[in-house]
């Protein structure tokens, strides 16, 4: 189980890091580490301090929440969220349509 959770938390940060276009180089600069013990800790391989959780909040200005998330507990209502998100699409035009469209497709790769 604290395996599971610990890859959870390091495959959020890489979620947040490649979406904010960063290497691990660059990120294991901002933390004040070095880039191969970073990349041990974003495959799991070691913890993160909550002092570093933090510091990756700022960064990719995200709530400790994003980063500590864990499981699917936030599908567990999936329809629900899908009428909620389809009520707030009806009423944009064509352009913001393609607009949200072209996000949705630049961020799904990133959430797998």
């Amino acid at each position: 189980m604290e395996k599971d959770i610990i890859n959870q938390i390091s495959k959020n940060i890489k979620k947040y890091r490649l979406l904010n276009h960063m290497t691990q180089e660059t990120l294991a600069t901002q933390l004040h580490l070095d880039t191969q013990y970073y990349a041990q800790l974003e495959r799991g391989e070691r913890n993160f301090t909550l002092e570093k959780i933090i510091c990756l909040c700022d960064i990719f200005n995200v709530g400790v929440e994003d980063i500590i998330e864990i499981g699917d507990s936030r599908l567990e209502n999936t329809s629900a969220r899908l009428q909620n998100i389809v009520s707030m699409l009806e009423p944009l035009s064509n352009s913001q349509l393609l607009l949200v469209e072209k996000f949705i497709c630049e961020i799904i790769p990133y959430t797998k």
